[in-house]
């Protein structure tokens, strides 16, 4: 137990007797050589540093900072390159996409747009037929009816009904319902004719 106060007692004796008054007259000294205007701090690195391997301790230190900085944005740099070529990868993928639905849909336009044509054509060869029905019952009423009769109910009708009537009509039928109409009408009809038949 004797040896151990001793070793601590040993110990005790050099914190407080050498180390803390070392340390303190250091920390003394360069405070007032700093004060005085001496740089302290550069002398001594350049001290340091005139001693070989020290010095190349010490630049290798320098230029790690450097490197290792440089390094690191090496390495952002690729990581934001690398996000970079995978967004603009998958805005391509949707631009693709999209082209696509596009090419559908224009293609779904024109089929559309042939069907309706289809269907206009189909409702006007309808209308045209249902006219001519039309057209070919009412020849057959008029052609059935007495000159006379026709001569007086033509002129009350519209101008393009008689025409359609007198057009629908044989020669020989529509030259005896004008021939039976007032001089006027004759001559009007006439003429709607002529203009009809150019």
């Amino acid at each position: 137990m004797k040896t151990e106060k001793q070793e601590y007692g040993k110990l005790q004796w050099f914190f407080f007797v050498i180390f803390i008054p070392v340390v303190f007259t250091l920390i003394l000294v360069v405070i007032i050589l700093s004060v005085a205007g001496f740089n302290v701090l550069g002398t001594a690195k350049s001290t340091i540093t005139s001693i070989p391997a020290i010095e190349s301790l010490l630049n290798k230190d320098e230029e790690n900072p450097d490197e290792i900085a440089q390094e690191v944005k090496k390495q952002e740099e690729q990581e934001e390159k690398k996000k970079l070529e995978k967004t603009i990868e998958e805005q391509e993928t949707m631009i693709s996409a999209l082209e696509n639905d596009v090419e559908l849909k224009e293609k779904e336009v024109q089929k559309l747009t042939q069907e309706i044509s289809s269907l206009e054509k189909q409702l006007e060869e309808l209308a045209n037929a249902e006219e001519e029905s039309q057209s070919r019952d009412i020849a057959k009423l008029y052609d059935n009816m007495s000159s006379k009769k026709a001569a007086e109910i033509i002129p009350n009708l519209t101008q393009d009904d008689a025409l359609l009537i007198l057009s629908s009509l044989d020669d020989k039928q529509v030259a005896d319902i004008l021939s039976k109409m007032s001089v006027d009408d004759a001559v009007k009809y006439t003429n709607l004719l002529s203009s009809n038949s150019q």
